[in-house]
């Protein structure tokens, strides 16, 4: 009989309460759940009475965690890592007592983030991180390379249409967001995870480079990625990519890549707030054959994948379709299982999570590109270099105008604290001011899609964007404006970094696509 592992479950956010825990209960056979961890006391307390944890198995921190195992007081065989926000240094501590963990993506923001994982790994001997991308263990994925071998593979094309959150976790009764935190614990959580991203996309990203690197690249594109490598390997070489609607963030994003057999990939990634339902299809040509697979979310647990094959034979056209006995968070945590009790290597880990990260930086890179720009910092101008002659007096001469267009710095700043505010009991929070939850995160209200202007010329817009929440209505592109604020992340975390001033206007996608994997 099978070992019933102790899992300890690290953030207690929308992906751990509708995929995760949902498992962990339904396979009491396989897993315990020994202890729940999490920096909201009230979020905490919530999730620890639906799902049955009791007081003495609750942690306010991995610190906390990791002191109980080594005061042998709590025994673990592997942990679960949802947090929002960071991974690493969270990942490190409990890795280092030899604990296997299943992270949900992504592992890092920078590839020198996700190196120091790999580089422990490679010093330990052995791996000792999974990646949490269902679709991977999917039957129906698992199943493609048999149906159509790699060396007869001539196209795959993988399209996702992600909605909001409504759609996705709205079955799940997931327990409210935690707006409990101290603003200072709240602010230095912000200013980690912004630097972070900075790290991961180059100095001369801009905010709006930053929120489509996050809001649609790594919870996004990325996801699709593993699912084709799970079948037919990485991508080896980026051929062509493509945004748009122009400002929109994340918008729609398609990437044309190689793999090493020389067959092609088409990934296309649309976030469509107001779709009725996820969607999310494959279609793999060869010479002969033709299959579709048509992948479930991984939060409808009782969904099951499916898988049509049609080739000719003896002149006739004949079509086979089968139904996956199982769903994917299933079967990736009993792959998850394998990976503690019987060392079997995960299909993603964070060898795999860094050469991924390398990729979609890229792709940021050829989108930027496209834009004239670059992710690097631009040199600095020398400030001897003479100024043409009346320079000095034009610029005198347009100074009023500035002046009046520019919003005052008390405006600013007071927009500034309201961020950092947090709601009253009962009250939704702007998307403005929500934590950053990103991958786990609590699914944001749905909001606007399109910028804010101000105008009566009396107040900046700034202050009206963070003042009210948005409400829902069709995609527009941006309006100019005489200084942007961009909304970083919207989708339920530890609040948006600040937009850079010489951030072109965008319109920001109304909440943060959740990970279609999760």
């Amino acid at each position: 009989m099978p070992k019933i592992l102790n899992i300890a479950v690290v953030g207690a956010g929308t992906m751990a309460q509708a995929v995760h825990l949902p498992v962990l209960r339904r396979r009491w056979d396989r897993f315990s759940v020994a202890a729940l961890v999490d920096h909201s006391p009230r979020r905490r307390r919530e999730a620890s009475e639906v799902w049955g944890i009791e007081e003495e198995r609750r942690y306010e921190t991995v610190a906390d965690l990791v002191a109980a195992v080594r005061a042998r007081t709590l025994s673990l065989d592997g942990v679960l890592l949802s947090t929002d926000g960071l991974h690493v240094d969270d990942l490190l501590a409990i890795v280092r007592r030899g604990i296997p963990v299943m992270v949900e993506p992504p592992l890092g923001y920078s590839e020198e983030e996700i190196a120091k994982v790999a580089e422990f790994e490679r010093i330990a001997g052995r791996r000792l991180v999974m990646l949490a991308h269902p679709q991977q263990y999917d039957d129906s994925v698992a199943r493609m390379s048999e149906h159509i071998a790699t060396k007869d593979l001539r196209m795959v094309d993988h399209e996702v249409l992600m909605p909001a959150s409504q759609p996705l976790f709205g079955q799940a009764h997931v327990t409210t967001s935690s707006y409990d935190l101290p603003t200072e614990q709240r602010t230095a959580r912000r200013k980690a995870l912004q630097a972070a991203v900075e790290a991961g996309t180059g100095d001369g990203a801009t905010q709006r480079d930053r929120d489509l690197y996050v809001k649609g690249l790594l919870t996004g594109v990325a996801h699709q990625m593993a699912v084709t490598e799970a079948a037919y390997g990485p991508i080896e070489k980026l051929v062509a990519v493509r945004h748009w609607p122009k400002g929109v963030i994340p918008g729609s994003i398609e990437l044309l890549g190689e793999l090493g057999s020389g067959a092609q990939v088409r990934l296309v990634w649309h976030y469509l707030p107001f779709a009725p339902e996820y969607s999310e299809t494959l279609q793999v040509l060869s010479a002969r054959r033709r299959m579709r697979l048509d992948l479930p979310a991984p939060s409808h647990g009782d969904a099951r994948s499916t898988v049509s094959l049609r080739e000719k034979k003896s002149g006739v056209v004949q079509e086979v379709a089968t139904t996956a006995p199982k769903g994917s968070a299933e079967l990736m945590w009993e792959a998850f299982h394998a990976f503690v009790e019987k060392g079997e290597a995960p299909l993603a880990g964070a060898a795999e999570a860094l050469r991924q990260v390398v990729l979609l930086r890229e792709v940021l890179a050829t989108i930027v590109e496209a834009d004239g720009r670059s992710l690097e910092a631009e040199p600095e101008q020398d400030s001897g270099t003479e100024e043409a002659p009346g320079a000095e007096e034009g610029a005198e001469a347009e100074e009023p105008s500035a002046e009046a267009e520019e919003p005052s710095a008390e405006a600013a700043t007071t927009g500034a604290v309201r961020a950092d505010e947090e709601p009253a009991d009962g009250a939704s929070a702007p998307s403005a001011t929500v934590e950053v939850e990103l991958p786990g995160a609590e699914p944001a209200p749905e909001t606007l899609e399109q910028p804010v202007t101000d105008p009566s010329g009396e107040r900046p817009a700034a202050a009206h964007a963070l003042a009210e929440p948005a409400r829902e209505t069709l995609e527009q592109p941006a309006a100019p404006s005489t200084e942007e604020v961009v909304d970083a992340w919207s989708g339920g975390a530890e609040g948006a970094p600040v937009a850079a001033e010489d951030a072109p206007p965008v319109t920001a996608d109304p909440a943060v696509p959740e990970d279609p994997r999760r």
